[in-house]
């Protein structure tokens, strides 16, 4: 009789507010945009629902520096400056030195990565070549996770509209953008996603947050069960949205990982 009454007490108690880090990794970022998440509105959400705004992770001389002092919180997001026109590798080696300090500043802290477009690729790469049990949750945005029937990239630029990137882009950034991504198209000797379909990813959990409207990236690509070792694994959350960032994936977020649930592998 007893048990059954505790059982019921507990059920009924408050859900505490546990302790999480969430880290906004950008896809490709012109040097006009201050950063893409809080460009596109998607903090804003985040910190209207509980969230509190630790500002920006920047590369420095010294290593990593933040541009704010750190705040008493038990939810925390930042924005990374990351080196978005570099391979993906080493943007995975700036990821990583990210983490090492977010471990630092937050031990103990369970750490959250969201990523968006090329940054889902970064965010995968850093997560199979080093461990990072901070680390419990991979969130991606209009990621492309497979390149079976990729679009060409060389050729969508002129061909399909960008949304909010097209008037940020002159011929210097297609040019390094188009580099970039030379590592990830189709039968590219080296090609990062084909490499990443062979690894082990770690047991955190996974979400897809798939752009129905996507002329960038195909929506069949951005779901990372077509990844071998991510099959029946990762939810995946349909969005009607086109490839740039918006204001909703805040809300989506903040949705996502709600004071009540503590996400799982």
């Amino acid at each position: 009789m007893l048990r059954p009454l505790l059982l019921a007490i507990i059920l009924l108690l408050p859900f505490p507010v546990l302790a999480q880090v969430m880290l906004l990794v950008p896809g490709y970022q012109t040097q006009q945009q201050t950063h893409p998440f809080r460009d596109s509105g998607a903090t804003i959400p985040l910190a209207a629902s509980g969230w509190t705004d630790g500002g920006q992770m920047l590369p420095s001389l010294r290593g990593v520096e933040f541009d704010r002092s750190p705040e008493a919180t038990r939810r925390l997001f930042y924005t990374l400056v990351m080196p978005t026109e570099r391979p993906v590798s080493m943007q995975a080696e700036w990821l990583n030195l990210y983490l090492d300090a977010v471990a630092r500043r937050h031990p103990e802290e369970p750490v959250i990565l969201v990523a968006h477009s090329i940054g889902g690729v970064v965010a995968r790469y850093s997560l199979v070549t080093r461990k990072r049990p901070e680390v419990m949750a991979l969130i991606t945005i209009a990621s492309p996770h497979v390149d079976s029937s990729m679009i060409q990239l060389g050729d969508f630029f002129w061909q399909s509209p960008l949304g909010t990137y097209t008037p940020l882009l002159n011929q210097s950034d297609l040019r390094r953008l188009l580099e970039l991504y030379s590592g990830i198209s189709p039968n590219q000797p080296g090609n990062v996603l084909r490499w990443l379909s062979h690894q082990t990813h770690p047991n955190i959990r996974y979400v897809s947050i798939v752009r129905l409207a996507d002329a960038i990236v195909e929506p069949v690509l951005q779901d990372m069960n077509r990844v071998a070792d991510l099959r029946g694994r990762a939810e995946m959350l349909l969005s009607p949205g086109g490839h740039a960032l918006e204001a909703v994936d805040g809300t989506l977020l903040a949705a996502l990982f709600s004071h009540q649930q503590f996400p799982s592998p």
